[in-house]
């Protein structure tokens, strides 16, 4: 079990649940059904079934991502080097348009939470891969690299829920960090983990959308006894998917974990830094607009300083 109480020590199950139904709802775009309603459509079960194939072989999982991020390791193992130039490593990025952008927007937001670019300059390359650091410019490239996997385009459902997987990605990567570091764990694999656990949202919704022979719709989906079963095999596949992309050992092992026992079983502690930052983000996205996050949280006080300082920039970083 973990060396820290888990964040959701106010949260009793049946709130719990109720979250994930909600949070479910938001991301598929569909009204939550109201408690005690029908029971889930005939067509539920051969919906899983199908799936659970899917989910079995390694054939037909192969098609469910866009973009495998094979590609990160590499990567990342310049940025591993500390000592690396920030004039080298901004030449580098220069040459991707996209990488220089989310860079210079990751240097520009520190700048505007510390207050220090009051003089109204602007910010370039080089001073933006000296401002924000290792860790900063770890984050601002896996994003890059991994966001084909979320973005869809079409009336799928796959592709309706693509943008919301990503808001949810992006909140629980952010929280992930801020919860490992505080259990001395390396804030870029908990980073990691937060990003690519939504992989698995995508894998399991593009599949279904597969399944041309069977009609269910994304009501039907949402339907609170469903929706467990559908939260069971996104952790699966995420686990099937990166456990074998062998990112870090932290990793693979918080892949393995999640894929075997689910989230909510999670024992380690960068598995429940992840379930923690799950829970968190979807509060985050399911609070009123304006709603402090004293009242939207109600684990609240028992989460540390950098932990409620993370939550309460998610909006501004989204």
């Amino acid at each position: 079990m973990p060396e820290t109480p888990p964040a959701d020590g106010a949260l009793d199950p049946r709130t719990i649940e109720e979250h994930k139904v909600r949070f479910f709802c938001w991301m598929v775009g569909v009204p939550a059904a109201p408690v005690g309603t029908d029971s889930p459509s005939t067509a539920i079960a051969a919906l899983m079934g199908r799936l659970d194939e899917v989910i079995a072989s390694e054939s037909l999982r192969a098609g469910l991502l866009p973009r495998a991020p094979h590609v990160v390791p590499q990567l990342m193992k310049t940025l591993r080097d500390e000592h690396y130039s920030s004039v080298d490593v901004a030449s580098r990025i220069s040459k991707d348009v996209v990488l220089t952008a989310e860079v210079v927007r990751s240097a520009t937001s520190a700048f505007q939470r510390g207050g220090d670019n009051d003089d109204g300059s602007e910010i370039d390359l080089a001073r933006a891969v000296a401002m924000i650091g290792t860790q900063g410019l770890r984050r601002a490239i896996a994003s890059v690299v991994l966001r084909p996997i979320f973005d869809a385009r079409g009336n799928t459902l796959s592709a309706r829920a693509a943008t919301q997987i990503w808001k949810d990605a992006d909140k629980k990567a952010r929280l992930c960090a801020a919860l490992a570091a505080q259990q001395a764990l390396d804030p870029f694999d908990g980073y990691l983990a937060g990003l690519l656990h939504n992989s698995g949202w995508t894998a399991a919704l593009r599949a279904i959308d597969g399944f041309q022979d069977i009609a269910v719709s994304a009501a039907e989906l949402a339907h609170a006894e469903v929706v467990p079963q559908l939260l069971r095999r996104r952790d699966t596949l995420f686990g099937a998917f990166v456990e074998t992309w062998q990112l870090s050992p932290a990793i693979d092992l918080v892949a393995a974990e999640v894929g075997s026992r689910g989230i909510d079983a999670v024992q380690s502690l960068l598995g429940t830094a992840l379930r923690d930052a799950e829970r968190l983000a979807a509060m985050h996205l399911l609070a009123p607009p304006g709603q402090q996050p004293a009242a939207s949280v109600p684990m609240w006080a028992s989460l540390s300083r950098p932990v409620q300082d993370c939550y309460a920039t998610l909006s501004a970083a989204a």
